[in-house]
C-alpha cells in the first residue's frame, strides 16, 4: 500500500487503514443505549395497510441520533459513491449483576448494524446502504453508552478478504 500524500512516502498523517489499505472517510461516536432495527409489523388502517417497525418509538430516536451525528462529522461533503466499509463498536453497561466477560444476550448485532446503516443512508454519507461491502462489527460493555462509528472508502487496489479466498480456492 502506498501512502497518497506525501509523494508516496508514509507521512503518518495519512487517513489510510495500513492494514486494509481503506481510506477511512468519517468517524463519530452516537451516545445513548443502542436500540436494534427491529422486526417490520403491520396493520390495517382503513381500506389502507400500514408497516411500520415493531419498536418504533425507541428506535425512531435512536436513528435520529445517528443520522444527526453522521451528518454533523460528515458536513457538505460529497456523498460516497463507490463501495465502503461499515465499522461499528456497540458499548453497552454492564448490569451490576453480570459476570460474563462480554454482552452475548439481546440484542442480535445485526439488527443493531441495520439501524446505524439507515441512520448513515439518511444522514447522506452513501446514496444506498447497498454499497457497503465489508462490516465489521462487534458488542462490548463499557463505561460509556453508545456506539462508535467508522466509515471507510474501500481501496481498489487493495483485494478484498473475500477476493482472496476465492483465488486462494483456484489454485
Amino acid at each position: 500500500m502506498v501512502c497518497r500524500r506525501n509523494g508516496g512516502r508514509c507521512c503518518r498523517s495519512c487517513d489510510i487503514d495500513r492494514r486494509s489499505g481503506d481510506r477511512v472517510k468519517v468517524s463519530f461516536f452516537v451516545p445513548g443505549i443502542p436500540v436494534p432495527q427491529g422486526s417490520m409489523t403491520g396493520r390495517v388502517q382503513g381500506k389502507r395497510a400500514v408497516i411500520y417497525a415493531s419498536n418504533e418509538k425507541k428506535l425512531r430516536p435512536w436513528r435520529e441520533a445517528v443520522t444527526r451525528m453522521a451528518r454533523a462529522s460528515w458536513l457538505d461533503r460529497t456523498q460516497l459513491e463507490g463501495p465502503v466499509r461499515l465499522d461499528a463498536v456497540f458499548v453497552f453497561a454492564r448490569p451490576a449483576t453480570v459476570k460474563r466477560r462480554l454482552p452475548s444476550v439481546f440484542p442480535d448485532l445485526d439488527k443493531l448494524v441495520r439501524a446505524v446503516g439507515d441512520g448513515v443512508t439518511e444522514a447522506g454519507i452513501w446514496k444506498d446502504d447497498g454499497q457497503v461491502i465489508r462490516i465489521v462489527a462487534e458488542k462490548v460493555y463499557g463505561a460509556a453508552p453508545g456506539v462508535h462509528v467508522s466509515v471507510s472508502e474501500m481501496s481498489a487496489d487493495v483485494p478484498t478478504r473475500g477476493e482472496r479466498l476465492l483465488a486462494g480456492m483456484g489454485k
